[in-house]
């Protein structure tokens, strides 16, 4: 689809808001048209060009089974999901617990929406539906949470998620998205504040089909000694971007960012993330593995920055990729930008193949050199799962990252 397909698709959902949500959505239409999709930071999309994913985008109709969708609900969870955009349920009824729609919060919601980059004008041209998630102070929230975007036609869909987990509060949340095999376009952004004393785990899981096109897009922001923990997994799809910005704003926040990514075929993941210390006395780590195989390829540029009055940081950072095949494509930026003088950084990136030595070692042990692949390579993935620390997530998270080395690389020798 081109930029007058795509434009023509948020004509078509318009008439879903009214007041300032339609007036909204019509002024970033206009800007779409105008920029089209022209990214806010050239380098950050140089390897990839989305222009091409979306005309390369097949739309094909599909009329989807309605007594299959229930197969989607995980009562392990609190569930709230979309559907093609359009959200299915909207009461939740857990103490301290808080979900109400977007439009009715809009007015005072819209401000948080300034990104002005070519796809995010093109969401908020979609802005149809979205959710505002708030978990009120002192409360501990037992039963993870689980917001899942389905997607049962083709088309072009966004979601939008606020969550706020108020001040010394505690809550795991699963953001995922998933197809049944359809050609189509997701457009996500999702916005966080994680208070005073607060803990936020927020697991990201993509496992689309081989046409899905996902555009994700993540801004956190951590207050005094509060902790945001994001994990993300994109282990399917033809298409993954990910944006990722967090910032801690205040002494004592601590960020962590994990992210797991797989590709095959002529699939692409590219994860975007910056992580902005913007006070005195704050921390983070982050680590990002990918395993690669045929003509795909992945994308990492990740930025710590450290600005001037931020003393006293310690920040790591490091990239590992896995290649399993000779044509497979890694480009990795990872970037340190310090402006401090107190400070504890490091960064790195390695990428190669499995070690024949290694192998080798397996081999000498009665273990074939087809199992040894395998296991080599689920335990250079699972790291990034153990890292999280909700066990129904975890549990969750390693069901698919298990299943989709089985099926996707067939290191087993199994087809």
């Amino acid at each position: 689809m081109n930029i007058q397909a795509l434009a023509e698709v948020a004509e078509k959902k318009m008439s879903l808001s009214t007041g300032g949500v339609k007036d909204f959505r019509e002024t970033h239409l206009e800007l779409f048209k105008k920029k089209g999709l022209a990214p806010f930071d050239v380098n950050s999309y140089k390897y990839t060009n989305l222009s091409s994913f979306f005309e390369g985008l097949d739309y094909t109709p599909y009329e989807p089974d309605d007594s299959q969708i229930e197969k989607y609900q995980d009562e392990r969870f609190t569930n709230i999901m979309f559907v093609d955009g359009v959200l299915q349920n909207q009461k939740i009824n857990i103490p301290g617990l808080n979900l109400t729609g977007l439009e009715e919060n809009f007015p005072l919601l819209y401000p948080e929406l300034k990104e002005t980059h070519g796809v995010s004008h093109l969401h908020h041209s979609l802005l149809a539906t979205g959710i505002v998630l708030e978990v009120a102070k002192n409360t501990i929230i037992e039963k993870p949470i689980r917001i899942l975007n389905l997607i049962t036609k083709s088309g072009l869909n966004c979601a939008t998620v606020f969550i706020k987990i108020n001040s010394n509060s505690k809550v795991s949340i699963l953001e995922e998205n998933t197809d049944q095999s359809v050609s189509h376009g997701l457009i996500n952004e999702t916005y966080l504040q994680v208070e005073q004393g607060a803990s936020l785990e927020h697991v990201q899981l993509t496992h689309a089909g081989a046409t899905g096109l996902t555009h994700t897009s993540t801004y956190a922001y951590v207050k005094k000694d509060a902790t945001y923990r994001s994990v993300i997994l994109n282990l399917s799809g033809k298409l993954n971007r990910q944006n990722v910005k967090m910032e801690l704003l205040e002494s004592g926040a601590h960020g962590e960012s994990y992210n797991l990514y797989f590709t095959s075929g002529s699939e692409q993941s590219d994860l975007n993330t910056c992580i902005e210390h913007k006070a005195a006395d704050t921390t983070s780590n982050q680590i990002a593995k990918g395993i690669l195989d045929e003509d795909s390829k992945g994308i990492f540029t990740g930025k710590i920055h450290i600005h001037p009055h931020a003393q006293r940081v310690a920040a790591a950072q490091l990239n590992k990729n896995l290649l399993l095949s000779k044509k497979a494509q890694v480009f990795s930026e990872p970037q340190l930008e310090i402006f401090a003088d107190d400070v504890k950084c490091s960064h790195g990136s390695t990428t190669g193949q499995l070690s024949d030595d290694e192998v080798f070692y397996f081999q000498a042990r009665g273990i074939p050199a087809d199992k040894a692949r395998t296991l080599l390579a689920q335990a250079f993935g699972i790291e990034i799962v153990l890292k999280i620390q909700n066990t129904l997530l975890k549990q969750r998270a390693q069901e698919f990252v298990m299943q989709a080395l089985k099926n996707k690389f067939h290191l087993g020798g199994a087809k």
